[in-house]
């Protein structure tokens, strides 16, 4: 996706109203849908249900609230090269879990992104000269990893939901 379908926060007011909206969007794609049809495979994705894109994206999730405070702690971290690697791995990992436990830890990351979009102010979110992080800003981690994601698996969500409840 070469323009982002968002505008960029200037605050924090609209960093984490950009959350909430997009988050917001996401699960209405999928609200309603009787439990089968977010298992079904094939689903949205060729290789994956609506429920392990939810999954999927929590994982993601949980990658950004870890990672943040370790960077903002100062300490140095590895940047991921191959994310279809690490994609491989995690849907070896989550595709197995219920899908009652997908969509309640999907639900629970919503308010620790909230608690931790309100551990730091919007200059130390939008920073982009961190030594230990080079030229990227804790907004640009949290939106690659949360509704920025979003909109990289929204368009194949509506598309199903079309197909499935018009």
């Amino acid at each position: 996706m070469s323009e982002l379908p968002f505008e960029i926060p200037t605050n924090k007011d609209e960093l984490r109203n950009l959350f909430l909206q997009t988050r917001a969007l996401l699960v209405s794609l999928w609200e309603g849908f009787p439990d089968e049809l977010l298992l079904q495979r094939p689903g949205p994705h060729p290789e994956w249900s609506v429920k392990d894109i939810i999954a999927h994206l929590s994982w993601w999730e949980d990658f950004a609230i870890v990672r943040i405070p370790i960077l903002a702690a100062g300490i140095e971290v590895t940047r991921i090269e191959d994310f279809d690697a690490v994609n491989a791995q995690v849907d070896a990992i989550v595709s197995a879990l219920p899908l009652q436990a997908v969509l309640d830890h999907f639900a629970a990351n919503e308010a620790r992104i909230l608690t931790l979009i309100e551990q730091f102010s919007f200059e130390e979110w939008a920073d982009e000269n961190r030594p230990n992080y080079k030229g990227l800003s804790f907004m640009f981690l949290l939106g690659a990893n949360s509704f920025g994601h979003y909109y990289d698996h929204i368009p194949d969500l509506t598309a199903f939901r079309e197909k499935h409840l018009g």
